[in-house]
């Protein structure tokens, strides 16, 4: 047996990751089946350095000189881990459903006269999130958990090639799997035909939430961490004090100085806390130096307005945790209605 006749369960080895969507209809059985392709972002290579480190490490002085395993303060569960499956579709200010007819998503190709997604950039576009967010409001339009984490095989040739007993599997492919039920994301309820035409999914980490509630809000703004109480709703955001360069520092009023660290990226708005940029370009600043203990955060670049004029005084800081690790346009929009359930498998293969 060659290499080129060995069975490969992902033949397709020039991309990292595919989505599935099955769709179900009321009585459990399989109406359809879409596997789309998926280039993972470079988060995932994050996500994975976050996983492999164990809380523990061993401590060669400790017990004695006899060695003993310690605490490593690394706990590889938190924002770093994949956590939800988020999504966006394709409709208007009133809610009606757009499909094809939406140039954020799709753009008419001339020569073959059918439409084609817009290609995903990188760097600041929408400030990284989702293009359309679907507000979630619970239970109509739940925050996705991952529900399921499953590992499947990847067969690969070891030692010599030409060798059939020298074939392996390697467990190396994850899945990720949630299930739209047929009472959720059926649309905004204007109507009784309403429906949305998702159009776009992505796979995330971030804070973990056990409820949400009925926050009409899109998930990057769920994402956001204050101080305070653990709910939503009464989270305040860090007062923090600007002076029109890098550096702002963290107001003598507050104790949880360690709420932001080196590496966190943060948002800033007013002191309040209102979700508004007070006019900058982004809100979203990268934090590339905090003492432990300290006041005085470094940012990427100075806080400045749209017209590169100074902020400066009081202003209120949250940290962000919502990280896309894979994010994707649907080769065509996906209509869901009460009438299916909708399961969502992420898989990402590390091969």
């Amino acid at each position: 047996m060659t290499r080129q006749d060995l069975p490969e369960k992902y033949p397709f080895r020039t991309y990292k990751g595919e989505i599935e969507f099955e769709a179900r209809d009321k009585n459990g059985n399989t109406v359809w089946i879409r596997n789309e392709p998926n280039l993972v972002k470079i988060f995932a290579k994050e996500m994975l350095a976050h996983r492999l480190p164990s809380t523990q490490v061993w401590n060669p002085q400790a017990n004695t000189g006899l060695g003993a395993w310690e605490d490593s303060n690394i706990d590889p569960n938190q924002e770093f881990a994949a956590r939800y499956v988020l999504l966006g579709a394709s409709y208007d200010d009133n809610g009606v459903p757009l499909e094809f007819n939406d140039t954020r998503f799709y753009d008419l190709d001339t020569v073959t006269n059918s439409f084609i997604p817009v290609k995903l950039t990188v760097g600041a576009t929408n400030e990284g999130d989702l293009i359309n967010p679907i507000a979630i409001t619970e239970p109509e339009r739940p925050l996705k958990r991952v529900e399921s984490i499953s590992f499947e095989n990847f067969y690969q040739p070891s030692g010599v090639p030409l060798l059939q007993d020298d074939v392996r599997a390697m467990d190396n492919v994850v899945v990720f799997e949630t299930t739209i039920a047929t009472d959720e994301y059926n649309g905004f309820g204007t109507t009784d035909s309403d429906y949305f035409t998702i159009t776009e999914v992505a796979l995330s980490g971030g804070r973990s939430f056990d409820n949400v509630g009925a926050c009409e809000c899109a998930p990057r703004e769920l994402f956001l961490e204050g101080v305070g109480s653990t709910g939503t709703d009464d989270e305040t955001s860090l007062l923090c004090s600007a002076s029109g360069g890098s550096t702002i520092s963290i107001d003598s009023s507050e104790t949880d100085v360690d709420l932001i660290k080196e590496g966190d990226q943060i948002r800033i708005g007013p002191s309040t806390g209102a979700l508004t940029n007070l006019n900058q370009v982004s809100p979203y600043y990268l934090v590339i130096s905090k003492l432990v203990g300290g006041r005085d955060i470094q940012l990427d670049r100075a806080v400045v307005d749209s017209s590169n004029s100074p902020i400066v005084g009081q202003i209120g800081v949250y940290k962000d945790t919502l990280r896309l690790f894979s994010h994707r346009i649907l080769s065509a929009p996906i209509r869901k209605t009460s009438d299916i359930e909708l399961i969502v498998r992420w898989r990402i293969i590390f091969n």
